[in-house]
């Protein structure tokens, strides 16, 4: 019975730490669709491409989200149709969108598209757990990176561990911890 009782706790513990992590990336994705400066923040999302079946996790600005859904869903750029698009992106709790439009796909996966083989064989390599724990107690935190690839995978890779990261092209391609507190 001790033991039952025990797994029931850890069960729920578990549970209770996820719903957490998970509150934490909506908010990071919120702030991201909501920063309007040229520091676009980046975010995760998961898209599903009608015209194939392939559903994935995407790392992009937040300004390309928005832009892929005004292609998908034909809006122009007026406030009228920017609102709906930020609306329809900023009340999905669950990230997840579906697209048909090539356009609108290629806009959220981009010139740097990388496999998630390829996200996973990076996360073997670079201790990413390491990074944000370092990251969350310093709330310092920026890495040049030579390869537009490369900084959205570690973009990716940090946003899954709750580390808002943005890209600063005013230093040549830094790719910056978000302090929302300091800034």
């Amino acid at each position: 019975m001790a033991k039952l009782s025990l797994s029931i706790i850890y069960l729920l513990v578990g549970f209770f730490l996820q719903e957490q992590e998970e509150d934490k990336l909506f908010t990071n994705y919120k702030s991201a669709l909501k920063n309007e400066s040229t520091f676009q923040y980046f975010l995760v999302l998961k898209a599903k491409n009608l015209n194939t079946g392939e559903l994935r996790e995407y790392c992009t600005k937040a300004n390309f989200l928005k832009g892929a859904l005004h292609r998908e869903l034909n809006l122009d750029y007026s406030e009228q149709g920017s609102d709906q698009v930020y609306q329809l992106a900023n009340n999905n709790l669950s990230r997840y969108f579906e697209f048909k439009n090539d356009s609108a796909i290629w806009k959220i996966g981009g010139v740097w598209e990388y496999s998630m083989d390829e996200l996973k064989e990076l996360e073997q390599k670079v201790n990413f757990d390491s990074i944000a724990s370092h990251i969350e107690e310093t709330k310092l935190w920026s890495m040049q990176m030579k390869e537009d690839k490369l900084m959205l995978q570690y973009a990716h890779a940090l946003f899954n561990r709750g580390i808002l990261t943005a890209e600063n092209n005013c230093f040549g391609g830094t790719l910056e911890y978000v302090n929302e507190e300091k800034n």
